[in-house]
């Protein structure tokens, strides 16, 4: 029911914002021209109003309404994108010199938006906080550590409802043998949590009477199963990378296991530049390449040009991975790996495979948006099962969006896995990436793999 609400409400959140944003528009052109029957310059300039607006709402994630952001937040966030939206449509005014849409209309939008968006934003939120408060889109939490802090923050998921956070209770070594206290569930000891696993939980909140060693088990069970701790802070924020706080009224929360691209602006940074390099790859590259490599491949063997096979992608959501073919068509693919000398490989396969051109369809995948430039290298589905339990903190590594490259295939690691210290240096610098990305780190893995292609073909097989 979550992920269907995840879905569901962005969609609804968009359409009606554009049904809203497109009142003032219509008003504004009959209190000027007195119709509703818009003129050929004003169709396109709506079309154009409605596509800049969507455009900047949609990067802005501005359907994203945190269960602690107060309305005032809220509108703080709209007149930001109203802000944007509005510099933009004036910029390209100007620009295109539309200057048979007059002043005066341009000027009775900016007005009406003002008061049609601030009302319709703070009306979703109060719509979402009732929803939340009558047990809609609503998350489950548990607290670590019996404490005051932790007890104040039990009481207000409770009388406050509309957060949409439902609290089982605490996890405490302290008072691990009684089933309660002063009324509050007690649902065990730390033992007891890092034992059974996170099970259905989704927030995990740690209070500071946890010892530094317990929290870091928590945190690795966390970290399986792609789940935030949410810190309250009384601890020295200094022992962790990286953290964001959040607050509950007057009750702070730090998120201590956040990554740098859970924040917005390194997610625009990084998928503004995959589009922009993954389509000058298809176009300029892949685009003539295509029908050759395809000839040969089909002239050598039967069988598709695309080799389709499904992977993990970010969340561990399954995805289909493109590539070209380089065996002949075989029922062991997802389960037998290529191997040095492989019979299976054909002769333009292994060209493929030495230049690596066979995962040029990749970029695909970039441009539908299931995998980026650089990232995790997303393995076979049997072959992460196999590995997920023997690899510490294996599953972090699909917390992003797999990559055409990554850090650990810039380092050599590339081809056949035989030994248990290859996947485990794998996910080492899958994870010290995810920890550390920066845009320039980007850059330094893509000029590594080409120096890694070109002169370090050893594994490529």
């Amino acid at each position: 029911m979550p992920k269907r609400f995840y879905k569901l409400f962005p969609a609804l959140f968009i359409f009606g914002e554009l049904v809203i944003i497109s009142i003032p528009f219509l008003l504004s052109y009959y209190i000027i021209n007195n119709s509703l029957e818009l003129a050929p310059v004003y169709r396109w300039a709506f079309g154009f109003y409605l596509g800049i607006w969507l455009s900047v709402s949609v990067v802005a994630e501005d359907f994203k309404i945190g269960r602690s952001t107060n309305y005032y937040v809220t509108l703080k966030r709209a007149f930001f994108t109203l802000f944007i939206s509005l510099s933009l449509i004036s910029f390209f005014w100007v620009l295109f010199e539309a200057y048979e849409l007059s002043r005066e209309f341009l000027v009775l939008i900016f007005v009406q938006l003002f008061v049609a968006v601030g009302f319709y934003r703070v009306l979703v939120h109060i719509a979402l906080n009732k929803y939340r408060k009558f047990g809609g889109n609503v998350r489950s939490a548990i607290i670590i550590g019996f404490d005051q802090q932790g007890v104040r923050l039990y009481n207000l998921f409770k009388r406050k409802p509309e957060y949409g956070i439902r609290c089982f209770g605490f996890y405490d070594d302290t008072y691990s043998g009684l089933s309660q206290r002063d009324g509050i569930p007690i649902l065990g000891g730390i033992d007891d949590f890092i034992r059974n696993g996170i099970g259905d939980t989704e927030f995990i909140y740690v209070s500071e009477s946890v010892n530094r060693f317990a929290l870091s088990q928590i945190v690795n069970v966390a970290d399986a199963q792609l789940k935030k701790v949410k810190l309250i802070p009384q601890f020295n924020t200094e022992l962790f990378k990286t953290y964001s706080l959040t607050r509950f009224d007057d009750i702070s929360i730090v998120d201590i296991n956040d990554l740098p691209l859970d924040g917005i602006l390194n997610r625009i940074v990084k998928r503004t530049f995959d589009i922009v390099f993954s389509l000058f790859v298809v176009v300029f590259v892949l685009s003539w390449l295509y029908p050759i490599l395809g000839l040969l491949i089909k002239l050598e063997s039967s069988g598709p040009v695309f080799f389709r096979q499904l992977r993990h992608g970010k969340g561990n959501s399954p995805f289909v991975c493109y590539k070209f073919r380089t065996m002949v068509t075989n029922n062991v693919a997802d389960t037998k790996w290529a191997s040095r000398n492989d019979p299976r490989i054909t002769k333009v396969g292994t060209f493929l495979r030495r230049t690596s051109l066979d995962e040029l369809p990749q970029f695909l995948n970039v441009l539908i948006g299931n995998m980026s430039i650089v990232g995790p290298r997303p393995h076979p589905i049997p072959l992460n099962e196999s590995y997920q339990n023997r690899v510490h903190k294996f599953t972090q590594r699909h917390a992003s969006k797999p990559g055409i490259t990554g850090l650990a295939q810039a380092m050599g690691y590339r081809g056949e896995i035989q030994k248990f210290h290859q996947m485990s240096s794998r996910v080492k610098l899958d994870r010290f990436y995810l920890q550390n990305w920066s845009f320039i780190l980007d850059l330094k893995i893509i000029v590594l793999t080409v120096y890694s292609i070109v002169f370090n073909r050893e594994n490529a097989y």
